[in-house]
């Protein structure tokens, strides 16, 4: 049975309340993010609903998944991932392939927030015992070594186009080969019909490439996507005409015993 994920946001007794509104639209958007990466779907393959409001100091948020209508339910992972990329990234690790920059900015904007209401809590409830992870201003000083931009080059990378979003601004995502990391591809209004007729395709997307300070891709300036060919082996009896008179006019068998017989 999918679990309440719990947001506390920081540690006084008054929340001004655009802060608050900011806060869980920052959570909201971290676990959509995840659920579309995770699912590979721009939807996601859940609806989270508030089924918790504590009016308690601090302000505690609950909320629940619903899975969507004949979709697989990742909630389940989305929690796990939850829980330890927020851990991940206050220890100063590296996160998950799951993690893809656009979650990074949610996460930055809400460690950025401890600074003044004190560390933010995200936790579940099982069997009376809290599985909590925190977010404070490690997180923050962590986040941003793994979004600051250090590197800046044109280079393409290969990978899956599986989400689109025109929301806000016109971007699509690429699974990197080479990484297995999510990469933030952003187009202009010119590429739109072309980027879309390449949905959940095998490209290769060129243009300028901003890493972090680990050499690591996080976005990409698109100048061209195109699909990969596929390649495929001739073949027997294509090839058999490659090399004319191989087997001397003998068949086959009868050529090969013969090469072992010398």
């Amino acid at each position: 049975m999918p679990r309440t994920i719990f947001l506390r946001v920081g540690k006084k007794d008054r929340v001004p309340l655009a802060v608050f509104i900011n806060a869980l639209q920052d959570f909201l958007g971290m676990l959509r993010d995840l659920d579309a990466t995770i699912s590979r779907d721009q939807r996601g393959s859940v609806v989270w609903e508030v089924v918790s409001l504590r009016q308690n100091s601090p302000p505690i948020v609950g909320v629940s998944p619903i899975p969507r209508p004949q979709m697989q339910d990742f909630s389940s992972v989305v929690e796990t991932q939850m829980l330890e990329t927020a851990t991940i990234l206050r220890t100063g690790g590296e996160p998950t392939t799951y993690v893809s920059y656009s979650f990074l900015n949610k996460m930055e904007h809400l460690a950025e927030k401890s600074k003044h209401l004190g560390p933010h809590a995200i936790y579940v409830d099982g069997k009376g015992k809290k599985n909590v992870s925190e977010i404070t201003e490690s997180t923050l000083s962590n986040v941003q070594r793994l979004t600051g931009v250090r590197y800046s080059g044109y280079g393409s990378i290969t990978g899956n186009l599986d989400a689109i979003s025109v929301h806000r601004g016109n971007e699509f995502r690429v699974w990197d080969e080479q990484t297995g990391r999510v990469i933030r591809c952003k187009f202009d209004d010119r590429q739109e019909s072309h980027v879309k007729s390449l949905l959940r395709s095998r490209v290769v997307v060129t243009g300028t490439i901003k890493s972090n300070s680990s050499g690591v891709p996080i976005t990409m300036e698109l100048d061209n996507v195109d699909p990969v060919e596929k390649k495929t082996l001739p073949t027997i009896e294509e090839m058999s005409g490659f090399v004319p008179g191989i087997t001397e006019g003998k068949p086959l068998k009868e050529y090969l015993e013969e090469l072992g017989d010398e």
